[in-house]
């Protein structure tokens, strides 16, 4: 069974934003794109897919999010980008599903609707990020 994933970001991912969540779901993976580039597979070193990413689409209805993915998911202020992440049933790919999109959402911000709940990942702050902003 696959593990959905919806990374519902605040700014348009950049192709920088794109490759950093992909590096960061691991540099031993190999990446392809299927569906005419519409969809791009985190592959392991068989070439399997592990996890697949489609392009991003931009919400602009107030209370689509809500409507699609239910109340659950809370308030999600519009324009959004919604970026759907299904990981296979293969080991670690939820994991890597994770990566790419807590990876996103501390470049964008937003937060990270799963088919178990909301999460908004935890953004590391650089120590002495705040200082002086007293």
């Amino acid at each position: 069974m696959t593990y959905d994933l919806v990374a519902l970001v605040d700014g348009r991912p950049s192709s920088d934003d794109v490759l950093a969540g992909l590096a960061a779901a691991g540099e031993d993976l190999g990446v392809r794109a299927v569906s005419g580039g519409a969809v791009i597979q985190l592959c392991d070193n068989e070439n399997l897919p592990l996890v697949s990413v489609e392009l991003p689409l931009l919400i602009q209805v107030p209370g689509e999010v809500e409507r699609m993915l239910g109340a659950a998911v809370g308030s999600v202020e519009t324009p959004a980008w919604w970026v759907e992440i299904r990981a296979t049933a293969r080991d670690g790919a939820r994991e890597i599903a994770q990566q790419y999109a807590n990876t996103l959402i501390s470049r964008l911000g937003g937060k990270v609707w799963t088919s178990e709940g909301v999460e908004t990942p935890r953004i590391e702050t650089p120590q002495g990020a705040n200082e002086g902003t007293d």
